[in-house]
């Protein structure tokens, strides 16, 4: 993979540490670029509760920034691009799964979710999303999700 700026410019609109964005564009490219290792599909877990879906995708190893969340209509996308670290192997591997360059995941959500009300948390490598339920079919444009 090359070594070019994957991130935004610009200023903080979210509280905490300033952490930019991946562009789309260039997430784009490189997934469709041919890798070594397949794509991976992480496992998920989509809980109904009564106000909301919490969605949960288990992702170790990477990092907030490396996530590019959106959701068009009801299709949310979970795009990972992760930079593999240039240090040299140490260790012995009898079987290596964690190692991923990148991948989509895309989850169909129903009809009466609110994008505008999504809050996304990556912690201990699980990604929690809540997405608020609405009373009727909602409809959805092109929302980019921030990673707190």
């Amino acid at each position: 993979m090359e070594n070019i700026t994957m991130h935004h410019s610009g200023c903080s609109v979210y509280p905490g540490e300033y952490v930019p964005l991946l562009r789309e564009e260039e997430v784009r490219e490189e997934l469709k670029r041919p890798h070594k290792e397949a794509f991976n599909h992480p496992p998920v877990n989509i809980t109904e509760l009564a106000q909301s879906y919490k969605i949960e995708v288990a992702i170790p190893g990477v990092k907030r920034e490396e996530f590019l969340i959106q959701i068009d209509e009801n299709i949310l996308s979970v795009n990972v691009l992760h930079k593999k670290s240039m240090l040299p192997e140490v260790e012995n591997f009898q079987l290596k799964e964690f190692n991923y360059e990148c991948f989509d995941r895309n989850i169909i959500l129903p009809e009466n979710v609110d994008a505008e009300f999504v809050s996304a948390e990556y912690r201990s490598g699980i990604l929690r999303l809540h997405i608020t339920k609405t009373n009727r079919p909602a409809k959805n444009p092109h929302t980019q999700i921030v990673v707190y």
